[in-house]
């Protein structure tokens, strides 16, 4: 018996439509396309694609499944206004609302990172990262804080509490404000913070929209507001270590500490020498001798020696301050205090200039 060629071609289209209607691929809203007039592949928000006859059913926009709207069919339950199969919907697996990362089958869910060997373990969650499926702790990862996906800003927190995005063990800055060790702070006025978390203003500066501010003129990281400028008061040799503190002409600033003209070497100023006996600085530690050494034409140079028991002789070039020559005689510094030069043929004797004879 002859089939009939129209009855045929009708069974042909018939097992083509049905071999289409099951080849739809998954996508990222898990079996978000059933009943969706045969859209294939949809991938994004439910409420983007699926059309006003029909309902988003699910724990969320991204986890729900377009659905025809109740009532429903026997195999089908009647949840979120929509009709949804609890036994193979992933994004209501087993009851309404119920996502399930891997597949839904017969109302269970089968964890995808379990199916790629990595089972989740007590408190963790499967995620999905740039298509791979990985196991989560939602209560304290940054990046899945909560739920999968939810980014922490790193502006505002530092850590994730309990599945809240959090400024060290409180709530996460609001209002343009940042964490900055564990506290919301203002960068455009923090002193402490200004611009950036930990970039602290100078001394007399001031954090205006981010900027140290010495005035109106903003200044540079390390900088101090001295008058009305700025200046960096660890090379600074008019503003060394502190503002107003001048080293002289010629004399550099390094780490904050006068140095005698190019060298790199810092005087010692009023010092004591405890090593070397035959040193007219040197102290038996009674506190009766100290000196006193500056910078003088780029070399350090000491001015004054203050012995109370002897006097003693300071350097004949610079006598008890910068440029004093004693022209070839002795500058001779006495047992109470201050140096002078003696005569020609007078030699420094117990603090007093003296010629010898008795």
């Amino acid at each position: 018996m002859r089939k009939s060629p129209i009855l045929f071609v009708f069974a042909s289209l018939f097992l083509f439509a049905v071999g289409c209607a099951s080849s739809g691929g998954d996508d990222d809203n898990n079996n978000n396309v059933n009943n969706v007039n045969n859209i294939n592949n949809v991938t994004g928000a439910c409420s983007t694609y699926c059309p006003a006859s029909k309902v988003c059913v699910g724990s969320s926009d991204e986890h729900s499944t377009c659905v025809d709207p109740c009532p429903c069919s026997n195999d089908k339950i009647c949840y979120q206004n929509g009709c949804v199969d609890l036994r193979t919907d992933e994004n209501n697996c087993g009851s309404g609302g119920n996502y399930c990362s891997g597949e839904c089958i017969n109302g269970q869910c089968t964890d995808a990172c379990a199916a790629n060997g990595t089972p989740c373990q007590n408190g963790e969650s499967c995620c999905q990262d740039n298509g791979i499926y990985i196991c989560r702790n939602l209560t304290s990862d940054m990046y899945n804080c909560g739920s999968c996906g939810n980014t922490c800003d790193s502006v505002g927190a530092n850590a994730c509490v309990a599945g809240q995005c959090a400024c060290g063990t409180t709530a996460a800055c609001t209002s343009g404000r940042a964490c900055c060790s564990n506290a919301c702070q203002d960068l455009n006025t923090s002193v402490y913070n200004c611009g950036t978390c930990g970039n602290v203003c100078g001394t007399g500066l001031t954090c205006s929209a981010g900027d140290c501010m010495c005035g109106s003129v903003a200044c540079n990281t390390g900088e101090s507001c001295c008058g009305t400028y700025c200046a960096n008061t660890s090379t600074d040799p008019t503003n060394c270590g502190e503002c107003g503190h001048n080293c002289g002409t010629g004399n550099g600033c390094v780490g904050g500490e006068c140095t005698c003209g190019s060298s790199g070497t810092v005087c010692r100023g009023t010092f004591t020498e405890t090593v070397d006996f035959s040193s007219p600085c040197f102290d038996l530690g009674m506190g009766l001798t100290s000196c006193f050494e500056e910078c003088c034409d780029g070399e350090c140079t000491i001015t004054q020696v203050n012995n109370m028991l002897t006097g003693g002789e300071a350097d004949p070039e610079n006598c008890d301050q910068c440029g004093i020559s004693c022209g070839g005689n002795s500058c001779c510094c006495s047992q109470l205090g201050g140096c002078t030069c003696c005569n020609s043929g007078q030699t420094c004797t117990s603090g007093m200039c003296s010629t010898g004879k008795m």
